[in-house]
């Protein structure tokens, strides 16, 4: 099983993509060319800030997933063109909903 990397707001690598403690509560994760987005929030609603998020992780060739998001965020992503999957979570022993966008 391949570790999952924890980025924080702030970090080198969370500053290269935007994701900073002015705008961001939470952390993201990074696993094999993929950046996992499954607990942050936005401190400033409404600002696009995610919007930028995505597309700077997006635009540094890293794929994007969200598992099992809430209602909101699942919105979010459809619109953003975010295609639903099915994958085998080892870390909850059970296949969930990954919503995926790629490079």
């Amino acid at each position: 099983m391949v570790e999952f990397e924890v980025i924080h707001p702030d970090s080198e690598l969370g500053k290269k993509f935007g994701f900073t403690k002015k705008k961001f509560s939470g952390y993201l994760s990074l696993q094999d060319g993929t950046i996992w987005i499954s607990a942050i929030t936005s401190l400033n609603p409404g600002k696009h800030n995610l919007t930028h998020l995505f597309d700077s992780i997006l635009k540094a060739g890293y794929d994007l997933k969200v598992p099992q998001p809430f209602p909101k965020m699942e919105s979010i992503i459809q619109k953003k063109g975010f295609v639903r999957t099915r994958e085998h979570w080892e870390q909850v022993g059970e296949d969930i909903d990954v919503w995926v966008k790629h490079a």
